[in-house]
């Protein structure tokens, strides 16, 4: 059944796993096995058939990753693979940042804008700021539009989402507008504009 077959195998000591492997020639792999430096110290193994071997390399490494085997000298390796540990990091310390901005408020609040903006000013540098989605008016001449600010700092306006105040603001009027200044939020029993945020 898996002569000339590919795929994953695993070597055991009894009941304990202790090597895991992959072959284009599985047969031919686990009679090497017998004679190779892995000779006698396993006793059972398991195969796992796959129809392409486009990705038994990723499977394998993917099983010496979760599992350790004592036989395995090496982790494995992924194709095109990047350590996502520095992204997480920094992921984390803007969650936090975001956080503590929003339970300070104020100039906590305004710093932590600013920060955002002089990185990329065309994110949505307003999320984290609120913990919860707030509804945002503006007004020129007669009328009133209304949008809404989502708590990932995206703004929804008529089933459209913008990332920038501005760009919201755009959208509603058809040119293009400081949304800073034309979109207001409440706070208390006012409407003031966004623009005091990074004041």
């Amino acid at each position: 059944m898996i002569k000339g077959k590919s795929g994953v195998y695993a070597l055991y000591r009894n009941d304990a796993l202790y090597y895991v492997g992959l072959a284009k020639n599985l047969m031919g792999r686990l009679k090497a096995h017998t004679r190779d430096r892995y000779k006698g110290k396993w006793n059972r193994f398991s195969v796992y058939l796959t129809v392409h071997d486009d990705h038994t390399k990723e499977l394998e490494s993917l099983m010496l990753r979760v599992v350790r085997p004592r036989g395995n000298r090496q982790s494995g390796k992924f194709m095109a693979s990047k350590n996502l540990r520095r992204e997480l990091n920094n992921s984390i310390r803007a969650h936090d940042a975001d956080r503590r901005a929003r339970l300070l408020g104020g100039h906590y609040t305004r710093r932590r804008i600013r920060s955002k903006a002089a990185k990329d000013s065309r994110k949505n540098i307003l999320s984290g700021v609120f913990d919860r989605g707030i509804q945002l008016r503006g007004w020129y001449l007669e009328w009133e539009y209304r949008a809404h600010l989502r708590k990932d700092g995206r703004i929804s306006y008529n089933r459209k989402i913008c990332e920038t105040p501005s760009g919201t603001g755009k959208a509603a009027r058809g040119r293009s507008t400081n949304g800073w200044a034309f979109w207001h939020f409440k706070r208390g029993n006012e409407w003031v504009p966004l623009r005091t945020l990074r004041r």
